[in-house]
């Protein structure tokens, strides 16, 4: 029989302890080394999940807007609104209301009339251009819907609506306008803004004369005065108030209105510059802004007595680009009283 000694017994559960350290580290080495793997894919898919909620939360949300509330007849805006994180499209819809109509820019970049009730689909496109017209009513509310359609598979559309009131300047507040006996005085000064300017001018009057001349680079200009034996009252006033009256083409001294204009075609616009004051404007002139960028300097008119106006239709040519022009007109008099009525800003469509 064999008999252990002590020692014995001591190196052998000194070398089992030893083993079983080695095997803890080694277990706890390849324990560390399986959580390091895992933490990141945790890491990831939390974040996963967060941005999947940041972006539900953000689809909910689309914020529609223009730059004024309040826009002319005829006058192009541009209505913008927030980009979606989610991937998807835009469309653009606006409410029949009678007598408006509206020309949007698609797409592809050409002007288009859009039927009232009717998605413009735009892409990805967070702009859009449009022009509004008003026949009916002197003031509007337009009310339009912007629709975003996510790409995934079955998600849902959401809509944000807004609206935009539209100002015609030249409807009367009121149904009806009172006729008056007027005393016409008519003047006409004509011009071609390719090359040369003929002015000429015309009384009603026993008396009239013609004079010709050369000046380049001037618009053709037709204006006509009209007065009622108005007084002036020397301790009065001046205040020249400026009327958009239209947009069209102008065959000699013919002026017709007109929705677009033919880029080939001599364009015109037409306004009013009446003296609502009760003291005579013995010195008064405008400026122009004619579409393509060209500025026009009219220099000094004859004077407006009290309730008098001239009526002013300025032609141009040359036009160098298509799309929506803008135009406008701003009247300038020394003593003027009232500055909030002297220009307009208007825009027209130049088409091929």
């Amino acid at each position: 029989m064999n008999n252990v000694t002590p020692e014995q017994k001591d190196s052998v559960t000194k070398t089992l302890a030893i083993v079983g350290f080695v095997a803890a580290i080694l277990f706890a080495v390849w324990l560390a080394v399986q959580i390091v793997s895992v933490i990141p894919s945790a890491f990831s898919s939390l974040a996963s999940i967060a941005d999947g909620v940041y972006n539900y939360n953000e689809d909910q949300s689309m914020t529609v807007a223009t730059k004024n509330s309040v826009v002319n007849t005829g006058e192009a805006f541009t209505v913008t609104w927030t980009q979606m994180r989610n991937p998807g499209t835009y469309a653009f819809s606006y409410k029949c209301t009678e007598g408006a109509a509206l020309d949007a820019r698609d797409s592809s970049g050409d002007i288009i009339t859009l039927a009232c009730d009717t998605k413009l689909n735009l892409g990805t496109a967070t702009t859009l251009d449009i022009i509004i017209t008003s026949e009916k009513q002197r003031f509007v509310d337009i009310a339009y819907t912007v629709t975003f359609t996510p790409s995934a598979e079955g998600a849902e559309s959401s809509s944000t609506q807004a609206k935009v009131t539209i100002v015609n300047a030249s409807i009367p507040t009121s149904a009806s306008v009172a006729e008056t006996e007027e005393t016409e005085e008519e003047n006409e000064v004509t011009g071609v803004v390719a090359g040369e300017t003929t002015s000429e001018t015309t009384s009603t009057g026993t008396t009239g004369s013609t004079n010709t001349g050369l000046v380049a680079g001037e618009p053709e200009v037709i204006e006509r005065i009209i007065y009622a034996i108005p007084e002036s009252d020397p301790n009065g006033e001046i205040d020249l108030k400026v009327t958009y009256l239209g947009v069209g083409t102008l065959s000699g001294k013919t002026f017709s209105i007109a929705e677009t204009i033919d880029r080939d075609e001599q364009g015109a616009f037409r306004f009013e510059v009446k003296n609502i004051g009760t003291k005579t404007a013995d010195k008064w002139t405008y400026q122009a802004q004619l579409p393509s960028g060209i500025e026009y300097d009219a220099g000094d008119q004859k004077p407006l007595k009290p309730n008098e106006k001239a009526v002013i239709t300025l032609g141009f040519e040359g036009l160098t680009q298509v799309g929506i022009e803008k135009f406008g007109a701003e009247v300038s008099a020394k003593g003027d009283s009232n500055s909030r009525n002297d220009s307009f800003t208007w825009a027209v469509e130049v088409v091929k």
